[in-house]
Formats: C-alpha cells, structure tokens, sequence
C-alpha cells in the first residue's frame, strides 16, 4: 500500500514513534492518521532496518476488502489529501520516490513470507 502526497511524492505510510510507544502501537496510529484504516490487531512484525540515517520498524497486515485506489484527507498533516494505490511487489520505485523507499521496499521482499 501507496500513497501521493500532495507535496512530498510518493510515499508508504510512516511515521515516529512517540515517546513511551511501542513500535507497534506506532504503526497502528501512523496507518490511522495516514490512511484512515484502523486496525486493532493482526500485525506481523517483519522486523527493523536502517534506511537512511535511522532505523525504520515495519510491519505486514492482511486486510480483506480495500479497493484499487482511494483518498483520506488527514487531520493532522495540513488536511492534506492523500491518494492511496497498491504498488506491486516485484515493481521497483521511479523517480517519483525518495530513494530511500527503493531501500525500504527491498527489505519489505525480503522480508514478507512467500
């Protein structure tokens, strides 16, 4: 799962982790606040990987019915738009990624169960 950011290219949901939280309420709370999907449980931890200067926590979660492409306008990034796709596994990013998603993506292949 993708997203456009209106003034930052495409992205995958992110986010920080918030003092005293676990990194797996964090993410929970990021796809919230990103994408408006609440989930309360049912995370597969992948694991952590540094990309870039920090070190990124990723997690996979199975959801049933969501469609091709969707919008969530955010109540805590400016209101902003986001325009939600998938974005296949295999495929790798374009320019129109930082390229430290290009490194993300590669641990996430590595790391979802085949």
């Amino acid at each position: 799962m993708a997203f456009r950011h209106p003034t930052a290219g495409k992205q995958f949901v992110k986010g920080s982790i918030e003092g005293g939280e676990a990194a797996s309420v964090a993410a929970l709370r990021e796809l919230a606040e990103e994408s408006g999907i609440i989930i309360v449980s049912g995370l597969c931890d992948l694991g952590q990987a540094p990309i870039g200067a920090a070190v990124w926590h990723f997690f996979a979660i199975k959801i049933d019915s969501l469609p091709d492409q969707w919008a969530h306008q955010t109540h805590d990034d400016f209101n902003h738009v986001f325009a939600f796709f998938w974005h296949p596994l295999a495929e790798d990013l374009n320019g129109d990624w930082h390229p430290r998603y290009q490194e993300a993506l590669d641990f996430i292949r590595r790391s979802v169960p085949q």
